[in-house]
């Protein structure tokens, strides 16, 4: 591989045999042994021992089912949770969330050939009436709090003293969705996808809390994100807006495909969108600026926002530019001052929302997809010269590369 193949296609598109996402979740997985024997040294012996269980099934899996795991998107956040606790040497908090790592190992190792005849046994971090197991799209919704789960085949859905028995099976979406004490729940997905469309995780209302606590930006007012409801009208929108993408750029949809793995629908009276590195693989939109059924709108910003996660990967391996430490720049879009990074992400979005709007004005004829390549392209160009206007900025070969790729972008709507 050249020092620029990792870029892949046209405006740095993730292609098939993709080395972006695969260092990510290699990395992620290579701290998994590590990490869990901090937390197990951390949290006492009992959280020592069910760790190293955990840690054994996790490296029993096959490449495809850790990439999964990893790529999802609450791995991310809770290796993050984690991390913190351990800093701050939160004893109390590693025993209780380290027994969410079973969760994301569990099916997985239930189905494998190396899973106990005799059931795979979860025990929950504390009573619950709900269990998820992140990246599979049915979740459990109990009639009383359960602490103790176990698959098996045999199982009853019942529940006994605090413990539920389910077959694998009726977990994966087999049959009647209520079975004895459980019901089973299915998340809707962007038509077409696996991507889930969903705000109900209990992680998702606690990552908003943590933003809504923090200090506004000068210029700007304190975050007020917040769960709401998704209609069916919400998620036909939504999918309706990815098979634009899909109809006007099909590569930019199967990089959307790889990376994006849950689209969150939240409220907010001024917050548009945004991704997280500690929630790698989530996009959140809101209608703040404009309702779902704005179908032009929802595609841009769900692009827009799937390649900040695609760029924020690719910069973990090539910076693209360095400038001077300490280095701002005037943000065609923002009040307050850019850093490297922050602009970086901003031009890099704006070329793919130039040249989706010019594609899908040449294929629909739209006036509003011409409009917004106009619109786009300009902001784009003044991203540019912004950063080039750094004198201390230095391009490696591959910013050169993505670089001439963005150029490229604002001649052909000169």
């Amino acid at each position: 591989m050249s020092s620029t193949d990792f870029l892949g296609g046209e405006l740095a598109l993730a292609q098939d045999n993709d080395p972006v996402l695969d260092a990510y979740v290699a990395k992620l997985r290579a701290s998994v042994p590590k990490v869990i024997k901090r937390l197990g040294q951390l949290g006492g012996e009992q959280t020592e021992t069910e760790l190293a269980l955990w840690g054994q099934r996790f490296a029993a899996l096959d490449d495809s089912q850790t990439h999964r795991i990893l790529s999802h998107p609450f791995f991310p956040y809770l290796w993050r949770q984690l991390m913190l606790a351990a800093q701050r040497k939160d004893s109390d908090f590693v025993r209780t969330w380290s027994g969410h790592f079973a969760r994301f190992v569990a099916l997985p190792y239930a189905t494998g050939p190396g899973s106990n005849a005799a059931g795979t046994e979860l025990v929950l971090p504390e009573p619950v009436t709900e269990v998820r197991f992140p990246g599979q799209r049915h979740h459990l919704i109990f009639d009383t709090a359960v602490d103790r789960l176990v698959i098996d085949e045999r199982g009853d859905g019942a529940i006994r003293d605090g413990s539920a028995i389910l077959p694998t099976s009726y977990i994966l979406g087999n049959g009647e969705p209520r079975l004895g004490h459980t019901l089973r729940a299915r998340r809707p997905v962007i038509a077409g996808t696996d991507i889930e469309i969903d705000n109900t995780d209990p992680w998702i209302a606690r990552h908003f809390a943590s933003m809504n606590s923090h200090e506004p930006q000068p210029g700007y007012p304190r975050c007020d994100l917040s769960v709401r409801d998704v209609s069916e009208e919400n998620i036909a929108d939504i999918s309706r807006a990815f098979a634009l993408i899909q109809d006007v750029w099909p590569e930019l949809a199967s990089e959307i495909r790889a990376y994006t793995r849950l689209f969150v629908p939240y409220a907010s009276q001024f917050h548009s969108s945004f991704t997280e590195a500690a929630l790698m693989g989530a996009v959140f939109l809101s209608e703040a600026a404009q309702p779902f059924d704005a179908i032009h709108y929802t595609a841009e910003h769900l692009l827009h926002e799937n390649s900040h996660l695609r760029l924020m990967l690719i910069l973990e391996l090539d910076p693209l530019v360095t400038a001077a430490e300490g280095a701002t720049f005037n943000s065609p879009v923002r009040k307050d001052k850019r850093p490297l990074w922050g602009m970086l992400m901003a031009v890099h979005a704006f070329a793919r929302i130039t040249a989706f709007h010019r594609r899908a004005y040449t294929q629909t004829g739209l006036e509003i997809h011409g409009e917004l390549t106009q619109t786009n392209a300009g902001l784009l160009k003044k991203g540019l010269d912004e950063i080039e206007g750094e004198p201390s900025a230095v391009f490696t070969q591959a910013g050169n590369v993505l670089w001439a790729q963005m150029r490229e972008e604002t001649e052909q709507v000169a």
